[in-house]
């Protein structure tokens, strides 16, 4: 800091103050700003020489300060008696609501501390206290609400002193968090009768490896319990041959995360009548969950020891559940999954190794569905299953990556699902792609095209597909003509005119297709004959209920040489066959509930046009069979 300080006497804010050594201004210059308010900072408290400057700090009178942090540069347990020194010195204004104390490097604290009347305290935070044996009594802070006390290396019991008296102690606070402590072994309860922390809601230990027995029994407004790195805590009332589970208040306890390795004995908290959140992580001793009731949010992460579910399933209050690592889990049975009506959010990593198909129509709230590293899943169908009271018209984020074995995707009526997963081209084993009454789908295969061995694709009643891909570039992005695995293609529904003719016309379909299917195209009048054309492949083409379809290509179709199989359904508006005659590969033609065309071949009238088509060794019109 710049030197003489203290002649700004007027100064009102000063947020960070570093205290100098041999150069920079010292801390007794802080005594001149007697007007310091709202938040201050004071760093590098190794520098003061003498701790008689703290004093002349007079933090003690600087009434508009209202968050502190004194913070050394290092602790230095050579001079703990000094440290103290300055730190009782530095006694802050009965006014202040935050404190923060950082590397202190005394083996206690001074009385001020735990002292009733700074009775507006309402955060505090002990951090890097290696040296103090124990900590002043916080319990009679009045109006502490917050209290986060990390890395106290010499700590190995909390007991009374924590408490204090003579009043109930903890009267007002909500959070407690105890973080890295690493020689702490016991909670000792204070003794008073009542609770210890009557109004406690959140309670936080992580990384305390050595910390043993149990919990405080009595916490009757806690709503949630985090507990990670503590590797042999448990419940002991678990173990006793008489139960006394009864006496564990725990009643309002809403979100439970226990982590890494955490004994079993605290998922008897499970029994908490509120609990809706729970979360396990790095749990390497579960087999099997045990019957969680209200539960809405489900996180099982690294459990490699996990097998099943609870055998009654998981409540049907669930909306989230999200499983990480967990290969030996077995997915619940349809049966279990089908009662889930109310899962909105479902992530499933790198788990459930038995899993071989999902089906999620299953699950008709689904909003987001993840699916990633699943090796041994092979279909994933979002179609309505007969039946089925609803459907997963609520999905609108589909991500599926990291599963070499998916050779099928069926999506149908998930109403607000806007893009089919990202990177979908990843997904080299996929064989079946169906996706059909999806009304807000406007994209697919943006970055990367379709799977590359795609062999069955199917789009039907997509309509703001084509409003977005209205583009050829969009068309061109999907990569069809580079599919050469590709057997069949099947197109049809709302909006399905506009993309069948920009990929007719712009030759975008692959030469080596087989089955080429086209239903309910209501403004279609022909088929772009270059594009048709070039399917030299084309085995098998069927039309379908196209209402305004005129006539067919006949140029194009003569060079369909490897055509088979013609079948024409419900065109009322097609008169005529092609004059040019069909190609001479045809050997079934079947046509059904085309008025014009019946009345034109049905009865060998008209041997033109009979002609061009006589050569059919098999002809199905309506219901009568020609055979040749």
């Amino acid at each position: 800091m710049p030197v003489q300080m203290g002649r700004l006497k007027s100064l009102r804010t000063l947020t960070t103050f570093v205290v100098g050594k041999s150069t920079g201004s010292t801390i007794d210059e802080l005594g001149e700003l007697s007007h310091l308010g709202g938040r201050i900072s004071i760093l590098k408290l190794n520098n003061v020489v003498d701790g008689r400057d703290a004093l002349q700090a007079n933090l003690k009178n600087k009434k508009d300060l209202k968050e502190l942090e004194l913070a050394w540069g290092s602790e230095d347990p050579d001079h703990s008696e000094k440290v103290r020194y300055v730190l009782d010195k530095l006694q802050p204004c009965m006014n202040l609501e935050r404190l923060t104390i950082k590397l202190y490097g005394g083996t206690s604290f001074p009385n001020w501390l735990g002292d009733s009347a700074l009775n507006k305290i309402k955060v505090m935070r002990l951090e890097g206290c290696h040296y103090c044996f124990e900590l002043p009594p916080l319990g009679q802070l009045p109006t502490l609400k917050e209290l986060f006390i990390c890395n106290m290396k010499f700590l190995r019991t909390l007991g009374p002193e924590l408490y204090g008296q003579p009043f109930q102690p903890f009267q007002s606070l909500e959070r407690l968090e105890f973080k890295e402590m690493s020689k702490w072994e016991e909670w000792v309860p204070s003794g008073s009768g009542g609770p210890d922390f009557p109004r406690l809601q959140e309670l936080i230990l992580e990384k305390c490896p050595k910390l043993r027995g149990s919990l405080p029994c009595d916490l009757p407004c806690l709503k949630k319990l985090s507990v990670e790195g503590c590797g042999i805590l448990h419940d002991r009332r678990a173990t006793a041959t008489t139960s006394t589970s009864t006496n564990l208040n725990y009643n309002s306890l809403q979100e439970l995360k226990i982590e890494d390795g955490c004994q079993t004995g605290l998922l008897s908290l499970l029994e908490a009548k509120l609990l809706s959140q729970l979360m396990i992580r790095n749990f390497y001793d579960i087999q099997c969950l045990p019957n969680i009731n209200h539960l809405q949010s489900l996180n099982l992460w690294n459990c490699p020891t996990l097998s099943s579910f609870p055998e009654d399933g998981l409540p049907t209050s669930l909306t989230s559940l999200d499983i990480y690592n967990c290969r030996r889990l077995e997915f619940l049975p349809h049966e279990m999954s089908a009662k889930l009506t109310s899962l909105d959010f479902l992530i499933i990593y790198n788990s459930c190794d038995s899993m071989r198909s999902f089906p999620l129509a299953i699950f008709p709230k689904l909003t987001t569905l993840t699916i990633g590293n699943c090796e041994n899943l092979e279909s994933l169908c979002l179609i309505e299953e007969e039946g089925a009271v609803e459907n997963p018209s609520h999905l609108n984020q589909l991500t599926i990556f990291g599963c070499p074995n998916l050779t099928r995707l069926d999506f149908s009526r998930c109403d607000k699902l806007k893009s089919l997963p990202e990177r979908i081209h990843t997904l080299t084993a996929l064989q079946y792609l169906d996706i059909r009454n999806l009304p807000n789908l406007e994209s697919i295969a943006e970055d990367g095209g379709l799977p590359p061995n795609l062999r069955y694709f199917t789009i039907y009643n997509c309509e703001r597909l084509r409003a977005s891909s209205s583009s050829v570039v969009d068309y061109c992005n999907w990569g069809l003509q580079a599919l050469v695995s590709l057997e069949q293609f099947k197109i049809g529904g709302r909006g399905s005119d506009e993309i069948l003719e920009t990929l007719l016309k712009q030759q975008l379909l692959p030469t080596t297709l087989h089955t080429l299917s086209i239903s309910l195209l209501s403004t279609l009048k022909s088929l772009d004959g270059k594009g048709l054309a070039q399917l030299t492949s084309l085995q098998e083409l069927f039309i379908a209920r196209c209402d305004s379809l005129e006539f067919l290509p006949g140029e194009a179709l003569q060079h369909l040489t490897s055509l088979q199989e013609l079948y024409i359904s419900d065109c009322p508006s097609l008169q005529f066959l092609p004059e040019e005659g069909l190609p001479p590969s045809l050997s079934y033609l079947k046509i059904v509930r085309c008025s014009a065309l019946e009345k034109r071949y049905q009865n060998k009238t008209g041997q033109d046009h009979w002609a061009s088509i006589s050569h059919i060794p098999c002809i199905e019109i309506n219901d009568e069979v020609i055979i040749r």
